[in-house]
Order: C-alpha cells, then sequence, then structure tokens
C-alpha cells in the first residue's frame, strides 16, 4: 500500500473527478440560491432548511413558515433534518437564505468513497486493485440520477450498513449499528428503512447462529431500536399522520432495470425503452455498461472455476455472511417491482391490491428505491470475484473506462441541471423587486389553487421571498401533507371559491385561475402574475430570529 497521503490523494481524486463531472463547482457557495428554484426537488429541500434556519423549534425539526398554521418538519419537505439539527446552533452568525446542497453532495461522494474503500481494502490483493474497484462502486449511475434530490444520494449509507454487516464482530456492536440508524434517520425515510434492513438481516442472523449471549444482546438491540425509531418519527412530526397518496405501484422497477438506461440518451452503449411509469427516476437501475461487463465477467468465471493466479481462499467471498441478505433482498426486489410488472416499457402483469394496502405500501410509494442495496452487493460481490482472476487489472480497469465512458451522456445532462449556478441573479419569474413590499406587507401567504404542480418553480420563488421576508406560506409543496394541514387547506379553497378571503393575506394566483366575481375588482397584476394584495397590512413579523 502506498503512504497515506498519497493513498489519500488517489481517492480524492475520484471524489474530484465525479463531482466536477457531475455538479457545476459554484453550487458550493451558500449565498448562491437561483439555481435550485429550479422547479425541481431541490427547492423544497434547499426552502426547508432555509425556513428552518430562519423559524425553527431546535432542538426540534419543525418550522412554523410552511404549511403554517400547523407547520412542517423537515423530513416532510424533503429537506436534510440532520443539517438543519447541525446547523441551527449557528444560525445567528449565517445569512439569511442560505443553502448548503452543493455541499451535501460533495460530502456524500466523499463518505461514498470512504466506505467504498472500507468495504475493499482488506479484501483487494494490492492497492490498484482496492482504488479500481473503489472507483467503480463509486460509479453506480443510480447514485448520480438522484441530484435533484440531494438526501437520496447518500448512498453512503448503505455502504456504511454493508461494512458493518459482513464483519460478525463489527455487527455485535450496538454503538455501529445505533450510529448508522441514527445518521439514516435523520437523513431521509427511504434510507432509514435501507439501512433497517440490513440491520435486520444481521438480527435474524444473531437469532438464528448465535449462542444465548449474541440472542439476548440481539434482542437488547431490537427493543432500542425500535423505540428510537419510535423517538425519530416523533421528532419528524409523524404523530401527525401523513396523508395517503394511493400512488404504490407508479413508480416501478421494470424487469430489464438493470440493462435499460430508461432514459434516451443516458447511455453511449445501451438503447433506452420508453420512459414511462417512473422508470427514468425513482425506477432507474441501470448498472452501466462497465459495471454490467464485470457482473457477467466475474460470474461466469466463478460458475467455471477460473481462478488461476490466486487460490480462492485468499480472496475471501464473504458468502455465508451474504446469504443472510437473500431473505430481505428479496422483499425489496418485489416492493421495487411492484403488483404492475413492466418489461420492455409495457406492463407485462398487473395484479390488483386492496385499497387497505395500497394506503400501507404508501410508505414506499417510490418503491424503485428498494433496490439500491441489491445493486451494490452485487456488484461488491462482482469486484471480490474479479479479485480473483489471473487478468484482474486488465478487467478492472476495462470497466472502469468503458463505465467512464458510458455515463459520460447521462453526467452531461445532469451537470446542466447545475449550469444556472454559474449564472447571476435569483429570480426568473418574480423578478420585480416589488414583490418584496407586496409579501411584507401580508400575514401570510396563501396560493390558488392549491396544486403545486401548476408552477412548481413560482411557488419555490414566492416561497423563498416569503422566508427572507419571515411571512408563513399556508400552502406548498411538500412530500408528504400532515393530515391536519390537508383538511385546514382543503377549507381554505372552499373559502376561497366562496369569496371569503382573509384581508391581511396575500393571494397568489396560478395561471389559470380565475378570482370568484366579489374579488375580481381586487385582483393585481405582477411579472405577469395575478393576486390579490392584502386590504390591511400585517403586524410586523415576530416568528424569526
Amino acid at each position: 500500500m502506498p503512504a497515506p497521503l498519497l493513498r489519500f490523494l488517489a481517492l480524492s481524486a475520484i471524489v474530484a473527478g465525479a463531482f466536477l463531472a457531475w455538479i457545476n463547482p459554484a453550487t458550493l457557495d451558500i449565498s448562491n440560491v437561483g439555481w435550485v428554484l429550479s422547479g425541481q426537488d431541490w427547492g423544497p429541500n434547499a426552502l426547508g432548511l432555509a425556513a428552518y434556519l430562519r423559524a425553527g423549534n431546535w432542538p426540534g425539526t419543525g418550522t412554523p413558515l410552511v404549511l403554517a398554521p400547523e407547520g412542517i418538519h423537515l423530513l416532510m419537505m424533503d429537506s436534510n433534518p440532520l443539517l438543519g439539527l447541525l446547523l441551527k446552533p449557528f444560525a445567528p452568525f449565517l445569512p439569511a437564505g442560505v443553502q448548503f446542497i452543493g455541499w451535501w453532495l460533495l460530502i456524500s461522494l466523499a463518505l461514498h468513497v470512504r466506505f467504498a474503500w472500507l468495504l475493499l481494502r482488506d479484501r483487494a490483493p494490492d492497492f490498484s486493485s482496492a482504488w479500481l474497484g473503489t472507483a467503480l462502486l463509486t460509479l453506480l449511475p443510480t447514485l448520480y440520477n438522484r441530484s435533484v434530490h440531494s438526501n437520496l444520494c447518500s448512498h453512503w449509507l448503505i455502504l456504511w450498513a454493508l461494512w458493518i454487516f459482513l464483519d460478525r464482530d463489527r455487527s455485535r456492536r450496538w454503538t455501529q449499528w445505533l450510529a448508522v440508524i441514527g445518521v439514516a434517520g435523520l437523513v431521509h425515510s427511504y434510507m432509514l428503512l435501507l439501512v433497517g434492513a440490513i440491520w435486520g438481516s444481521a438480527m435474524l442472523r444473531e437469532i438464528a447462529t448465535g449462542t444465548g449471549p449474541d440472542r439476548r444482546r440481539a434482542a437488547g438491540l431490537i427493543g432500542v431500536v425500535t423505540a428510537g425509531v419510535a423517538g425519530l418519527a416523533l421528532l419528524h412530526g409523524l404523530a401527525d399522520p401523513p396523508m395517503s397518496t394511493g400512488t404504490y405501484g407508479a413508480f416501478p422497477m421494470a424487469l430489464d432495470a438493470l440493462i435499460n438506461p430508461a432514459n434516451p440518451g443516458y447511455s453511449l452503449f445501451f438503447p433506452s425503452t420508453p420512459n414511462d411509469q417512473g422508470r427514468g427516476f425513482e425506477g432507474y437501475q441501470y448498472l452501466g455498461a462497465g459495471l454490467i461487463l464485470l457482473v457477467v465477467v466475474a460470474m461466469v468465471s466463478a460458475i467455471i472455476g477460473r481462478k488461476r493466479s490466486l487460490p480462492a481462499s485468499s480472496i475471501a467471498i464473504p458468502t455465508v455472511e451474504l446469504r443472510w441478505l437473500l431473505p430481505t433482498y428479496a422483499v425489496l426486489t418485489l416492493l421495487a417491482i411492484t403488483n404492475g410488472v413492466l418489461f420492455q416499457g409495457e406492463q407485462v402483469l398487473f395484479v390488483p391490491l386492496p385499497r387497505a394496502l395500497i394506503d400501507l405500501l404508501d410508505v414506499v410509494r417510490a418503491s424503485g428505491r428498494l433496490f439500491w442495496p441489491v445493486a451494490y452487493t452485487l456488484i461488491y460481490v462482482a469486484i471480490l470475484l474479479a479479485y480473483r482472476l489471473e487478468r484482474r487489472t486488465l478487467l478492472l480497469a476495462a470497466a472502469l473506462v468503458l463505465q467512464i465512458a458510458d455515463m459520460t451522456p447521462m453526467l452531461v445532462a445532469l451537470r446542466g441541471l447545475t449550469a444556472r449556478a454559474a449564472q447571476p441573479g435569483t429570480y426568473q419569474l418574480t423578478r420585480d423587486p416589488r414583490w418584496d413590499q407586496v409579501i411584507a406587507s401580508a400575514s401570510a401567504i396563501e396560493m390558488q389553487p392549491p396544486d403545486p404542480f401548476r408552477n412548481l418553480k413560482l411557488i419555490e420563488e414566492i416561497g423563498w421571498r416569503a422566508m427572507l421576508a419571515c411571512r408563513p406560506m399556508r400552502h406548498m409543496y411538500v412530500s408528504r401533507v400532515p393530515q391536519s394541514a390537508q383538511h385546514r387547506i382543503d377549507a381554505d379553497r372552499r373559502a376561497f371559491l366562496a369569496g371569503r378571503i382573509d384581508p391581511t393575506r396575500l393571494y397568489i394566483l396560478y395561471q389559470g385561475e380565475t378570482a370568484p366575481a366579489a374579488l375580481a375588482p381586487r385582483v393585481r397584476m405582477l411579472d405577469g402574475i395575478a393576486f390579490i394584495p392584502p386590504a390591511t397590512s400585517a403586524a410586523p413579523p415576530t416568528l424569526c430570529r
């Protein structure tokens, strides 16, 4: 192995190269926020954190500035509770309205490389093999395809959980599991679910094969983790349960997902079938040409027994440990495929489910994501099998070159999404500076109709201006709407249609929305956007720091 400094530089090269090919570095300027208000998931993520830093109930994770008056928690805005809790004590020293998405993506990539290295370094025959394997384990396209949903780029949590799981001694330590489960639970609910699935496999293994003390230790940890997850649910505001969307099955993983890029132009070598039912995003599981080559060659070589340069025992495959993941992985795979089975862009099987079950499965409505741990484990095993081959360096290097070439069109397209970070200006739809005065004069802002998909970019810009003015938004795009908030939003809509409005509120009308006849004379226009200004100025804001 090379000296620590050279090893650090070699691993840092993977991080830097991948990040610069994927994300515009101008995103690292925390005061640069125009690019996040793009109508993508970046907007709610950044707005949720900024609103929390302006007015948050630390050490809780709620803010009264979004979905007022009930408020919303960071997790429900697809924002980052972990960052919020870490940054809130320093909020008085930060400028109002900052974003940390670029930094989170960079840190996530660095941690991903770190845990990939930890998984491989002790099993690799030499440094070059370990480095090539680390690079390949970092180049799964699903990681990069999640860029607009930055919290879900935390695939390093999956690798961290696998690193704990594969070492029996490490897996028996409470602190190891509590750390990864706690962090995952503060990043995103899906990451908690995926890490929890690996942890559950570890507990099953201990109960089935361990001694009496091992079983008691596992039972104790199960109790502690269950209590901890319940505490996280309260922290994230889940005491007020969210509304079911009834959309389980809408974002499945297709049977051919591993070899189908699903997005035209995302692969240099493989064709894509039509992008439908979320297959190009939530159901995206394409491995990439290099990893497909690696998996096929490694598996075929293992089957026919070609281990010419190294005896099998010198590169240990943790087969016994990995078998305990199979039951969990089978469940995750079936949930990812869903009841509407897709192949080559066509539905080949549909199994109707009762509404009660669909509502229960709403917690994993973006079900295609659930295959991520399976994909990483498949690649990991393929790399270990490649380590046994006589020409392992050639195979790994060829796979890496092929993977980079195949991913280049995708990375160019994804980097283009952050191109606006290099351009000046924050607002594109609400350019007129008079918006600040209009918003500051209101007690709250209400969007009509309460449908963010009418113009997600508009609601993000209005929401950002409202956050800076410390004025609450009564409606906003969030990933999960609490039931109490939905009932209030419905009541707001009925009141508006009946011509009953609060004289201190600002009402923004989406294009195509017509105000009731009694309110029509009060409608004004600014930047081509219709709104009803407050008839009575509101009191100065009191919610913010």
